[in-house]
């Protein structure tokens, strides 16, 4: 027998201190309710969540649910649709939300399949209410049982963790319950009227309507309505204890395990931290690619919430990443030390409101962590610097991942006034096209350490080998000779490059010379990238390695594009490369930007387990995407850039089970002739070729190679 609400010791008044709203009234009033009406301003996943105890009564009570909720408009947007103007757009996107909400619910959480059974059951009705912006902040709702008793609430709470957790949030409701009749008459009543009028629709400045039918048809048809029995509702109950205990205990932590090993620093990245701290929690990380910068950072960043928690205070923290893939990865590794980022990416619509909502609790002090993960060109925009302008400094951290894209004018300008900076890259100072005599390098190095301050800590891929944090690797060159043509064009570019050169020098260069200077750069690199013999000498490597060792292979390419023999279209050296090994019956695919996000998580997944043996690649392996299980890689991009190549040498040196040794391919450009640049590319080259020869395992062979080529410089 389901009590009637006169026995439940309902308070008139609840706050969030003294009450536990969701516990003391929400959940309480439910188990006895055969009905409930509820209007809020706001409508996610969470109410779904967080309501579930609630609900679950709800449904054994056979009761029924009316829901409004609230979606703000602009004036334009309102009086648009006011006149009939995109109100089926509107309708189709807020149905499209919901039918996502219970999607994801009913794939990840079979909780929320209780909205959906609602829903199906035609228990649930649910009504948009469109309002202007700034309109319509009442949260109200009614709850009535069996014997004819009404309780009515208002106040702050939404229905949102936050709302509904003590833990989370600063709230207060007050209550009015028919059987304190003169009260009830003047207040709760008032109230009853105020929802009725909206969902009829009478409500001035709001527009409410209908769920489509069609909806409510799509939801009906994905949910057992057989399924929830009582045994199922009561594992529901239980679920919900231990999701509200998670909740309360939401916070970032430091983790005991990662995967099957105990987690602890290593004394390289205790090192680093301990050198942040004493420059006054400011400066650049400059560790090897593959020695642990993610994992050292959030740490850091971890410690600093738990020393400010301690007195009191909050921390908003921001890591900011060149591309979506990496800012995936870093969503993955900060759910290691439970810290759930919101994910500032892919299209807007999917993030910024609740976003928005979450900063708002910050700034005013309903929560005391919030953490999210921007990429760079989101973090340039207008929305995205609006969101954060008002963070208080104080209590900013800013984590810039491949921070040397930051030295860049328009990302620099972007990036936010935070007290905590953290700069990770294993090669900050980047060059700011391929060639490393580039004349305007220093701006983008004096930006960066404007920003982030001096490198405070240094970890090099020589340490990381020694100390078995990365694997130690062989490195091979493959000689690659330039066409008469191709030398006769590298000696005319690289003319009109120290020409130009010179003059900086001298007297500066205006504008447009500097925009030449970059174009022909550019021409100049491409023309390295492309050299056509790199085909001819890639196929006699290739065709005689077994298919047992083919697995886990990079193939680098260069950016430019190579006329084929016997051909009169040019095509680009990565589908010559591309074509190459597939020509030589290799398993391989294309791993670019132009790859959909979708495809190259399966392309990933496909060279974890040998279905694809090799990728390749132009760029988008750079900075920060994890392939450890690569054993093998060839470089035919040729670049000059340090950046670029100390990475690309650190991705294949990654620690993998079973990896013991890597082995290196480096496709290196050597002019025909003695001309006046002969000297000059031959150097360049060399340049990357004794770095790689440096910590290389099999240094002594090699070095007889590269003195052979005439490549053994005494280069600093």
């Amino acid at each position: 027998m389901v009590s009637d609400f006169q026995n439940l010791d309902i308070k008139t008044v609840y706050r969030t201190g003294s009450d536990d709203l969701y516990r003391d009234f929400y959940k309480k009033t439910l188990s006895s309710s055969v009905s409930y009406d509820r209007a809020v301003g706001y409508f996610s996943s969470e109410l779904l969540s967080i309501s579930l105890k609630g609900v679950s009564s709800l449904i054994s009570n056979n009761g029924v649910m009316r829901l409004i909720v609230g979606s703000p408009l602009s004036d334009e947007e309102f009086d648009a649709i006011k006149h009939g103007i995109a109100l089926q757009e509107v309708v189709k996107d807020l149905s499209t939300k919901l039918e996502e909400i219970l999607d994801k619910g009913s794939s990840n959480d079979r909780r929320l399949e209780l909205l959906s059974y609602l829903t199906a059951s035609k228990r649930l009705n649910i009504k948009f209410a469109l309002r202007r912006a700034g309109m319509y902040h009442e949260k109200i709702g009614i709850f009535r049982d069996a014997a004819g008793n009404c309780i009515v609430f208002q106040g702050s709470a939404n229905e949102t963790p936050h709302g509904m957790l003590a833990s989370l949030n600063a709230e207060s409701i007050s209550v009015y319950r028919s059987w304190d009749k003169k009260i009830f008459e003047l207040y709760g009543q008032e109230f009853i009227n105020g929802f009725e009028k909206l969902w009829s629709n009478e409500q001035i400045d709001t527009i409410t309507i209908d769920v489509p039918s069609e909806t409510y048809l799509r939801i009906a048809q994905r949910i057992n309505l057989r399924k929830l029995d009582s045994n199922y509702l009561e594992n529901i109950d239980d679920e919900f204890e231990k999701l509200s205990n998670h909740i309360n205990k939401n916070k970032p932590s430091i983790p005991t395990h990662i995967g099957n090993n105990d987690f602890n620093l290593l004394k390289h990245q205790r090192e680093a931290l301990s050198d942040w701290r004493s420059s006054s929690f400011k400066g650049i990380l400059k560790l090897a690619t593959g020695s642990g910068k993610t994992i050292t950072s959030i740490y850091g960043a971890t410690k600093l919430y738990e020393a400010k928690a301690k007195a009191g205070q909050s921390l908003f923290l921001m890591v900011a990443v060149p591309y979506i893939e990496l800012a995936l990865q870093w969503v993955d590794n900060l759910k290691l030390f439970n810290i759930v980022a919101h994910q500032c990416f892919d299209s807007k619509d999917k993030w910024l409101i609740e976003f928005e909502r979450k900063i708002n609790y910050f700034r005013a002090g309903a929560i005391d962590f919030l953490a999210c993960v921007v990429v760079n060109k989101t973090l340039s925009s207008e929305y995205f610097q609006n969101l954060i302008g008002e963070i208080n400094v104080n209590h900013f951290m800013v984590i810039g991942d491949e921070c040397h894209n930051h030295g860049a004018e328009n990302l620099f300008k972007s990036l936010p006034n935070a007290y905590y900076r953290m700069g990770l890259s294993a090669t900050p100072f980047r060059c700011d096209d391929d060639e490393i005599d580039s004349p305007f390098s220093n701006e983008a190095k004096a930006r960066l350490l404007s920003y982030y301050g001096d490198i405070v800590a240094e970890y090099g891929l020589d340490d990381a080998i020694h100390d078995g944090v990365l694997t130690p690797y062989e490195y091979h060159i493959i000689p690659v000779y330039l066409t008469i043509e191709e030398q006769e064009s590298y000696d005319e570019l690289s003319s009109k490059i120290s020409n130009l050169i010179i003059k900086q020098h001298s007297s500066g260069l205006s504008n447009q010379e500097r925009e030449s200077f970059t174009i022909l750069c550019g021409q100049r690199s491409r023309l390295i990238g492309s050299a056509k013999n790199k085909i001819k000498m890639l196929t006699s490597v290739i065709e005689n390695i077994p298919r047992v060792e083919r697995k886990h292979t990079l193939f680098y390419t260069g950016e430019g594009r190579v006329f084929e023999e016997n051909s009169e279209e040019d095509f680009s050296v990565i589908d010559q490369v591309l074509n190459t090994l597939l020509s030589n019956k290799w398993r391989a695919s294309q791993f670019t930007s132009a790859v959909s996000k979708k495809r190259r998580k399966q392309i990933l997944s496909a060279f974890k387990d040998c279905t694809i043996e090799a990728l390749v690649a132009m760029k988008v392996l750079d900075e920060g995407i994890d392939v450890p299980a690569c054993q093998t890689a060839f470089i035919l991009a040729s670049t000059r850039n340090p950046r670029q190549y100390i990475q690309r040498r650190g991705r294949i040196l990654r620690r993998s089970t079973g990896k013991h040794m890597a082995n290196i391919y480096d496709f290196v450009v050597l002019p025909i002739n003695n001309g006046l640049f002969a000297e000059r590319l031959k150097r360049s080259e060399a340049e990357r070729v004794n770095d790689f020869v440096l910590l290389a395992a099999n240094k002594i062979e090699i070095e007889r190679e590269i003195t052979k080529h005439g490549l053994c410089y005494d280069i600093n």
